[in-house]
């Protein structure tokens, strides 16, 4: 039966989403069974509901009902504290455990699933044929054998392969990446020390910080052994095993165990020759802590404010360093053969592979012979000399990048230093210890390994397009790497407009030239990281793991206004244009759901006749607007709005304007807060809205205060995201740099989200004071002033319900406000009747349409214009 692109299409993306599977469902049952033994939380509870029921539709659509029943039922079961906006009891938390216990072991099967997957997919063994007779015409005979053809010559089947050991499973009960079972059948036999780790891991993490639990996650789908401890004692021993980690950890608040650990670590590597990468993770940049870290024996020491994806950066390299256990394979070219057997010597008891050319001239072709990681050579030498060999060898592109150290005892430092200006990269004088010849070789060969690190499996003698199978991988390495809010990156999908003309006017082979060629000019614009497939006849598909849609479609657009100036060897007469589709990976669940968006998005700008359709554009509601918010917090898109506040009797101190978030999507419609906040909530996007709101606050005084120009600004925040506002301390630090006056800047809440809560929100108001910010609440009605509590807040402004204007009871809550000390807000003030219900009352200021519209512009006058 013939197979169809589509099925080919499916397999590959069922493949990527089993390979991904059990790590995407250990990370969430993490986060569920930490939210189950903390305490809920609403956001988390939405965000979790919502992945079951994307993973339990996905598993169904690709065969796997024993998996997308449990997945479904656990689903259903959150489901109902999502809608209802509630937290489970103790009941109900129950169930929720059982039902996550329940997909323990359909998780199990699908690591199965998969490891049989590639069992099939793997070629067969069967035995060796003879080799194939020549025709008397010296030709030979290019004939398939029939299927079993060994039996027909009385040869026994292949041994059947041993069964699969028994699944290998974390403290989570989740299957371990294929690495940590490799690891665990390796050293099963030796029974561990009572204290010892019962895995060996490649990474091992030391503290309690946030930070250290999300590096996990990502190592852990980077299929990376991971293991946490509790104690430098623990670290210590893992040193001492056959088998040490290959990347230590050591969070912020682990540091001080540092100068317990680093003479193991010393020991670890000097005397047994393990080579074992140190990453210390710091509270914040003091130059003195980093150099504490680094004599300690760390390779690097970061503060924990670079965030995530900067620490992976650096963590990264260290870990694939080690993994590249190929021996360092070193040229020495010297015409003193004493000398030469020296530095072979040395380097071969170091591990490295070696090779000798006395004769400088036979150079170049033991080059290609060896193709050698590091050339390592002498300088005066009789035929050519070092700085002559050193350019014919730059002159190969396959060497212009090789590390090339001179190892001399010339004297002379001019000579030295034109060794380097010739195209060294090194130089060690003679004599030299051994100690220092392996360390200045290995850590150049390990810099070289690290910057010409391969990249995805070329197509079509086109290094712009990979195969179509490392693209979904990649998309689903993604997806499964998020941590609680959607990763950013995007897919572009691009189709050649008249598709069938121009196959029929250059031909089948002209036409994949062609895309090969159109490939090729779009791989050229790329940023590193993203990769390049063929999808279907006439389109290829673009994976950025860094650019959102907005960033994709702006790249598109550029291309489509680009591309009809450009002439491709294969169509020089035809100018060529394409339609384009753009998602970002918030569109979907898994690869299959992302190609289904940037299909319709495709289809989309078809339709319309447009060069680029997003499929933001396309979508609708709230989770509409929740990608849009995503996307603006990426891009830095988002705006604020201000409306003055205006005083009801004489002149402020400075004049007081309410800071209102603002979008504006691709259509140019804008959004306000109070469409923007409960899908930002939904989402689990309130704490970066709300830091990014304060921070574009804090900008606005600061560009005042250079003016010589008084400025207080009303911002309204969220209650209940306070702690991940304020955790990280990068907001303070912001605070603290900008030495704005007191009270310039009102930190505005909202007084439902405080019921019951009033004790915590005192001592957090207070500390808010100190941080030298003003606090404000909105909402406020008599019914509040009666809570038990509410008088005990430390409040400098309160902000009256706007019914208050007609139900008589505004004057009462304004006199209880004076009578605190605090000023009272009259808000949406949008008609003058209004404004006289809340003037009779007694409020201090006035703020709604009536007064002015909301604004990009802080151009009141409240001199002329004081209510």
């Amino acid at each position: 039966m013939k197979v169809t692109e589509q099925q080919i299409r499916s397999e590959e993306l069922k493949g990527a989403f089993l390979r991904h599977l059990p790590q995407r469902m250990k990370i969430l049952l993490r986060r569920a069974e930490r939210q189950r033994r903390e305490g809920w939380d609403v956001n988390a509870l939405y965000l979790l509901e919502t992945e079951f029921a994307r993973l339990a539709e996905a598993a169904g659509r690709y065969g796997l009902p024993e998996q997308a029943a449990p997945l479904q039922a656990l689903a259903e079961s959150l489901q109902p504290f999502v809608l209802g906006s509630t937290l489970p009891d103790a009941a109900a938390n129950d169930a929720i455990a059982q039902a996550l216990e329940a997909l323990q072991a359909p998780m199990g099967q699908v690591a199965m699933l998969e490891l049989a997957a590639r069992a099939e997919a793997a070629p067969s063994a069967p035995p060796p044929r003879a080799e194939t007779p020549a025709d008397p015409a010296g030709y030979a005979q290019m004939e398939t054998p029939p299927p079993g053809y060994w039996r027909e010559l009385g040869i026994a089947d292949p041994e059947p392969p041993a069964p699969a050991a028994a699944l290998i499973t974390d403290s989570a009960g989740m299957p371990l990446p294929a690495a940590a079972a490799v690891d665990i059948a390796a050293t099963a036999s030796a029974a561990p020390a009572p204290a010892a780790l019962a895995v060996a891991p490649r990474v091992l993490l030391l503290g309690a910080d946030a930070v250290l639990h999300d590096l996990a996650l990502h190592f852990e789908q980077d299929g990376h052994a991971v293991a946490e401890v509790d104690s430098v004692e623990r670290m210590i021993m893992a040193l001492g095993d056959a088998a040490p980690p290959r990347l230590l950890v050591v969070g912020a608040r682990a540091l001080a165990a540092l100068p317990l650990l680093a003479p193991a670590l010393r020991h670890a590597r000097v005397e047994a020759g393990h080579r074992i990468a140190l990453l210390a993770i710091l509270e914040h940049d003091d130059l003195g802590a980093r150099l504490e870290a680094l004599r300690a024996g760390a390779d690097h020491a970061l503060p924990r404010t670079l965030g995530l994806h900067a620490l992976l950066a650096q963590a990264e390299p260290l870990l694939k360093d080690e993994l590249d256990d190929a021996p360092y394979r070193v040229l020495v070219v010297d015409d003193d053969a004493a000398q030469a057997a020296f530095a072979e010597t040395v380097l071969r008891r170091a591990g490295m592979q070696t090779r000798t050319v006395v004769e400088p001239l036979a150079t170049l072709d033991e080059l290609e012979r060896f193709q050698p990681d590091l050339i390592l050579m002498d300088i005066n030498m009789p035929g050519a000399d070092g700085f002559e060999l050193t350019a014919l060898i730059r002159e190969r592109e396959a060497f212009v990048a090789t590390p090339i150290v001179f190892l001399s005892g010339d004297p002379d430092t001019d000579r030295q230093f034109a060794a380097l200006d010739a195209g060294g990269d090194d130089f060690i004088a003679k004599p030299v210890r051994p100690r220092h010849l392996i360390a200045a070789v290995g850590n150049r060969v390990r810099r070289a390994r690290a910057a010409t690190q391969r990249g995805p499996r070329a197509l079509g003698g086109s290094g712009a397009l990979v195969d179509r199978g490392v693209l979904f991988d990649r998309i689903a390495r993604q997806l499964a790497a998020r941590t609680g809010v959607t990763p950013g990156g995007g897919l572009l999908l691009i189709e050649l407009n008249d598709a069938p003309r121009l196959r029929e006017r250059l031909g089948l082979g002209g036409f994949d030239r062609l895309l090969q060629q159109f490939a090729t000019w779009v791989a050229e614009q790329t940023l590193p990281r993203e990769v390049l497939a063929p999808f279907g006849p006439s389109a290829i598909l673009l994976f950025a793991p860094q650019r959102g849609e907005a960033a994709l479609a702006a790249f598109a657009e550029d291309l489509a206004a680009r591309i009809g100036q450009e002439r491709f060897e294969m169509a020089r007469a035809v100018p060529l244009a394409f339609s384009a589709g753009v998602c970002g990976m918030g569109a979907g669940a898994d690869p299959m759901a992302l190609l289904g968006a940037c299909e319709r998005a495709l289809e989309n700008a078809r339709r319309q006749g447009v060069n680029v359709a997003r499929h933001a554009a396309q979508a609708s509601g709230q989770q509409t607007l929740a990608a849009l918010v995503r996307s603006a917090l990426a891009e830095d898109t988002l705006s604020l709005a201000f409306q003055p506040l205006v005083p009801i009797a004489g002149m402020a101190a400075a004049p007081r304007y309410q800071a209102l978030l603002r979008l504006r999507d691709a259509r140019g419609s804008e959004h306000a807060a109070a469409a923007l906040l409960p899908a930002a909530a939904a989402a689990g996007l309130l704490p970066a809205l709300d830091v990014w709101v304060l921070k574009r606050a804090l900008v606005v005084l600061a560009a005042r205060r250079k003016l010589g120009t008084a400025l207080m600004l009303f911002v309204s925040q969220s209650f209940e995201v306070f702690e991940e506002v304020w955790r990280d301390g990068s907001l303070a630090q912001a605070l603290a740099a900008a030495a704005l006056p007191a009270s310039s800047l009102v930190l505005e809440y909202r007084c439902e989200a405080l019921l019951g809560d009033y004790p915590d929100a005192a001592r957090r108001f207070a500390d808010l004071h100190a941080r030298g910010l003003a606090v404000a609440v909105a909402g406020v009605s008599a019914q509040t002033l009666a809570q038990p509590g509410f008088n005990d807040l430390p409040l400098d402004f309160l902000k009256l319900a706007p019914e208050l204007a007609r139900d008589g009871q505004a004057r009462a809550v304004v006199a209880a406000g004076h009578a605190r000390g605090a000023l009272v807000i009259a808000p949406r003030v949008h008609d003058a009747s209004t404004a006289a219900a809340f003037y009779a009352a007694g409020a201090d200021l006035l703020q709604g349409n009536f007064v002015q519209e909301a604004g990009a512009q802080l151009d009141y006058d409240f001199v002329s214009n004081t209510a």
